[in-house]
């Protein structure tokens, strides 16, 4: 089980920025609808900044509070821990006392309803937050589809325009606001936090019909309603850039690794494999060779490559370059959730400088990827295919993916995109085996080409997938399928 890595007694999150200005705030009117008098008029209002969690919180998060403070476990729970299997999924089961005190152990907040309604929907009025057209499989667990709660972030499909997941279906969402009728106005006792009365909850849920999880839909409730299908996200008045980038962590334990592989580039196998050296985007040094023993101490690894919605919020804290293919200084919204290209070497070290990471040693990817088994592919000896891994696209102009489309190719420590999507880049300069942390490989002022690992969506064969698969470019490299991940010392429920 992966948990987010921070200071005792509270918690990072993965923010979204949603910057000051206008937004639309009530019903839009849609043929297949009918008028709900609720979310009439419609207006227009005024927000300040603001920052809110890319999806809701989840069993696994809100394991860490009560844990902390003894509060009250949600009722379905297995005693003080979350069933097996749902740590990912939202919370639910929490009154407005309980995500109260939550909020306040974490030092956060929940969203005004205007404030959640800009997140989903943007500024231009789209009924849902992924646009105009109805909710399908890709977009939401909605009309009873699954029966229950699913994953955060299983429908990236689904992301609003700043990025935000699950804004429709899944679980309602408490909001701060109390149910009074539009026109919304902030300063009409809506907002006032010591006044009883219902609140609004907004979103939708996992059995709740298409209408019900539009952006403008409203569901009122009283505070101490608490049940399968209600959960919450939070918000914050900081900056991201302030708040840090939330990542996912997976734990990998300590201990001896056999590092490389006996297939050397001549070999037979990589012969069978059909491997070829290419020149141009697919540099291919090949399979390490020979085995090796390397001893590692625990470490935590992101479980995804860090994704454009993620480097949004370096670019906009410390002014750096954004990536070229972005529009702007933000990359389209449906790309939020794909690995960020077009970085090299240098932009990379850079983010985690700034976010309080580091770059993977190749040794520590490696192991990451192949476990403590040696297999060949993160997932285990199949040969890939598009269930698996994103490749074999070398002259299409395909594009990256989301980085949690692709379930079945996680790693033993349950690592995703390890295999095909982007190449990554490590820490580690490429130097002959047998790795040595002390030779100077790992000296980031050293020059040289760096290693990069994991193949790509442009890698033509499957031997560039292979978990042993060292490739290297110099560090000045940008490419629509280089990106990177991130790490940290220490065990991933810990500092």
């Amino acid at each position: 089980m992966s948990r987010t890595v921070d200071d005792p007694g509270r918690l990072r999150f993965d923010w979204v920025a949603v910057p000051a200005g206008h937004a639309r705030i009530g019903a839009a009117k849609l043929p297949a609808e009918p008028t709900r008098p609720a979310e009439m008029p419609a207006t227009t209002v005024t927000l300040a900044a603001f920052s809110i969690a890319r999806s809701p919180v989840t069993n696994e998060r809100y394991a860490d509070f009560t844990m902390a403070t003894g509060h009250r476990p949600p009722a379905h729970w297995e005693g003080s821990r979350p069933p097996a299997g749902l740590e990912r999924h939202p919370v639910t089961y929490v009154d407005r006392r309980d995500v109260g005190a939550f909020c306040a152990w974490a030092g956060v907040r929940l969203p005004t309803e205007a404030e959640w309604e800009k997140a989903a929907r943007g500024v231009d009025g789209r009924p849902y937050p992924w646009g105009w057209d109805r909710p399908g499989p890709r977009h939401a667990n909605c009309a009873g589809r699954f029966g229950t709660t699913t994953e955060v972030g299983a429908f990236p499909a689904g992301a609003s325009p700043y990025g935000t997941l699950d804004m429709a279906g899944n679980v309602l969402e408490w909001t701060a606001s109390l149910d009074r009728p539009y026109p919304y106005r902030s300063d009409d006792g809506r907002e006032d936090h010591e006044v009883d009365g219902r609140a609004v909850l907004r979103g939708g849920s996992f059995g709740q019909a298409a209408g019900d999880v539009r952006c403008a839909a409203r569901h009122p409730l009283y505070g101490d309603a608490c049940d399968e299908y209600i959960g919450f996200r939070v918000a914050s008045d900081a900056e991201p850039s302030r708040q840090g980038v939330g990542f996912d962590w997976a734990a990998v334990p300590a201990g001896p690794f056999l590092m490389g592989t006996a297939d050397g580039p001549g070999s037979e196998a990589m012969v069978d494999a059909g491997f070829r050296p290419m020149a141009g985007p697919e540099p291919s040094p090949g399979l390490g060779a020979p085995l090796h023993s390397v001893d590692l101490a625990t470490f935590a690894i992101a479980r995804t490559p860090v994704t454009n919605g993620q480097y949004v919020a370096y670019v906009d804290g410390t002014g750096a370059r954004p990536p070229g293919h972005w529009e702007g200084r933000m990359p389209r919204h449906e790309r939020l959730d794909h690995p960020v290209t077009y970085v090299d070497w240098h932009e990379a070290r850079a983010f985690c400088d700034w976010a309080g990471v580091r770059l993977p040693t190749e040794v520590e990817w490696e192991m990451a990827a192949a476990g403590p088994d040696g297999r060949p592919f993160p997932w285990g000896v199949a040969q890939p295919d598009d269930s698996l891994a994103w490749f074999g696209h070398p002259a299409d102009d395909v594009g990256t993916r989301g980085v949690g489309e692709r379930p079945a190719g996680a790693s033993p420590y349950g690592v995703l995109a390890l295999a095909g999507d982007v190449w990554e880049w490590t820490s580690s300069l490429y130097r002959a085996y047998p790795y040595r942390p002390d030779d100077g490989r790992e000296d980031p002022a050293a020059p040289g080409q760096r290693v990069l690992r994991g193949g790509s969506f442009r890698s033509p064969d499957a031997i560039y997938l292979r978990c042993a698969f060292r490739s290297r470019s110099y560090p000045t490299r940008r490419r629509d399928h280089i990106g990177f991940r991130v790490v940290q010392r220490g065990p991933a429920d810990g500092p």
